[in-house]
């Protein structure tokens, strides 16, 4: 079974929109929906909430960032890469299992991917903290 995260809509197809989006295997949604989480700090808890609400309320199995607002979806790709950044150089997942390093570098190179496709997102601005 694979999850997704649904990145943005596609505005340039006229009558058509439709959405970029990436399918991970469970575990590897896993690793970078909650090592994403775990670096959103405490003043941007409604960020997260709205970031996670589809998964974490309407239990689905995704994540859409198409509806949120660009200082959110920045906070969003802040955590992404710092939650990158921690498991590249720890093996060790936001609960705690540590991972070979073969596993490391596979799930690394798809984080990796995903975030090059949010930084070609429209709300992306480069340095970008966020507003809540």
């Amino acid at each position: 079974m694979s999850r997704e995260i649904i990145i943005n809509l596609d505005f340039n197809t006229l009558g058509h929109p439709g959405s970029l989006s990436e399918a991970y295997s469970t575990g590897v949604f896993d690793v970078i929906t909650e090592g994403t989480r775990k670096h959103f700090r405490g003043e941007e808890a409604a960020c997260a909430r709205h970031c996670f609400l589809k998964l974490d309320e309407l239990f689905q199995q995704y994540i859409s960032l198409n509806e949120v607002h660009p200082g959110c979806f920045n906070i969003f790709v802040r955590a992404c890469e710092s939650g990158l950044a921690e498991y590249k150089s720890t093996g060790v997942t936001a609960w705690g299992v540590q991972h070979e390093d073969d596993r490391v570098h596979r799930i690394a190179r798809e984080w990796a991917d995903l975030i090059k496709k949010l930084h070609a997102d429209p709300r992306y601005i480069a340095g970008e903290q966020g507003q809540t």
